[in-house]
């Protein structure tokens, strides 16, 4: 330690009494602290006492408090405004869809969805409060216990509950539903690059590699066994995508999604029994199947033909198709606002995004960094593809549109819009020890 002298430890405690973020006393009193004593040497070879030492390099240092109010300003917690003011923003024009739906389908059935609708939203924006003020740190140290329970219950839930909407993905208990397979596809990427990102990046070889493998396909086979297709194949892609980032090895990265890609159409045609396969060769033709599989699609593109630039109005008349418009958000606001409000939507959601990617060269810390890759990417999937879904030109499958779709997934979207926007919030109280690529912070003179 470097604040042995009484002066010096004085100089460094009223500093440190300015900073609030506590994470950094240690790294400010030892960075600053070298910094006096190194002016001390140099002082003490040119013939000054210990004493007249620490008081020259102490009076070059500057004032305590102003230069602890400075390291404040350095390293206090930040709040991404642009980002909370956009899911605001997404959240209000949801809801508004949503009030239009109800207030126009006939079906009483369809009715109370407003309500649920406000519920998921208020649960959402609690968990997504509580989540950017949780030190995400603490997830790195409880990975192994999320990831050992959460396929636990996925593996009961799957040999006991009975189906539900036809799959046995969904949890119920006490009038609650929560989608157990969407939980899995955002946890558990986030808790397998926890527990292996280090030995992936310090130890790479063939057992690290079979060990990451392992635990992909764990959770995999469960996703297989439930038949969620769509969350099995997105918890895919963004497994391959974190690997990929983590170890910078794009040609093993490569060469793992030819593999896994091979796989997964080897095992959709020979245990498709849902016509899966239909959905996605109807879109080359069709006309072939106008009112079978390629109906929705033929609905979508009705619709946007008729829309126009300013759309048909409140007043639009629900038909057969429309009663799904619960599922397809997008199209509901083309057909009411026209082609501006769906180009008002793209333009939205590309913001949206770019300010997600913008916020990773600010992270210090490559857990947080490996957070933010894993949340932007999953959330930038699911955006493209309910887009490309509202062209109608696309496979027409379960992905929901993120915020603005209905169903208890905005409990998780806005939850890992928390922990985002909560890494975000740290990117300056984090230990400057864990960073050492980060230049150091230059001592005011």
């Amino acid at each position: 330690m470097t604040d042995q002298h009484d002066k010096i430890k004085r100089y460094l405690d009223e500093m440190c009494s300015q900073v609030k973020a506590r994470e950094v006393h240690t790294d400010l009193r030892d960075e600053l602290g070298n910094h006096i004593r190194e002016m001390m040497l140099d002082k003490e070879q040119e013939g000054l006492t210990q004493e007249e030492a620490a008081a020259y390099a102490i009076e070059q240092m500057g004032d305590p408090s102003a230069v602890g109010k400075s390291m404040h300003k350095l390293h206090s917690h930040r709040v991404h405004w642009g980002l909370i003011i956009g899911l605001i923003s997404l959240a209000i024009v949801s809801l508004f869809l949503m009030w239009i739906f109800t207030s126009n389908v006939t079906n009483t059935m369809y009715q109370s969805m407003y309500n649920n609708h406000v519920v998921y939203t208020i649960i959402g924006i609690i968990l997504m409060s509580f989540f950017m003020f949780f030190d995400y740190r603490r997830w790195k140290r409880s990975a192994w216990w999320i990831y050992v329970l959460l396929n636990t219950i996925l593996w009961i839930n799957l040999m006991i509950s009975p189906s539900l909407f036809g799959t046995t993905r969904f949890m119920t208990g006490y009038g609650f539903v929560l989608d157990l397979t969407t939980a899995a596809m955002w946890v558990l990427p986030l808790a397998i690059g926890a527990i292996l990102m280090d030995k992936l990046r310090s130890n790479f070889g063939v057992q690290t590699i079979l060990s990451y493998i392992a635990m992909v396909a764990l959770p995999a086979a469960l996703l297989f066994q439930i038949s969620d297709w769509v969350r099995l194949v997105m918890f895919g892609i963004i497994s391959l995508v974190l690997f990929g980032w983590i170890r910078r090895k794009w040609l093993y990265t490569v060469i793992a999604t030819v593999i896994t890609a091979c796989i997964g159409f080897l095992l959709l045609l020979t245990t498709d029994s849902y016509n899966r396969l239909d959905r996605f060769s109807v879109v080359f033709n069709l006309d072939d199947d106008p009112m079978g599989n390629g109906y929705y699609n033929h609905s979508i593109m009705g619709i946007l033909q008729s829309a126009g630039w300013w759309g048909n109005g409140l007043d639009t008349p629900f038909d057969r198709f429309k009663t799904s418009y619960f599922d397809y958000p997008g199209v509901l606001l083309i057909d009411v606002f026209g082609w501006a409000g769906g180009i008002g939507l793209l333009v939205a959601i590309i913001w949206f995004v770019a300010s997600m990617v913008k916020t990773l060269p600010r992270i210090r810390d490559d857990f947080g960094r490996m957070i933010i890759v894993m949340i932007t990417s999953m959330f930038a999937l699911q955006m493209v593809y309910s887009l490309a879904m509202t062209t109608g030109r696309v496979p027409i499958l379960s992905v929901v549109f993120p915020f603005i779709g209905y169903g208890n997934h905005l409990i998780f979207d806005y939850a890992m819009m928390g922990l985002l926007l909560g890494v975000y919030r740290r990117k300056d109280t984090v230990s400057l020890k864990n960073n050492k690529s980060r230049p150091t912070t230059t001592p005011i003179q």
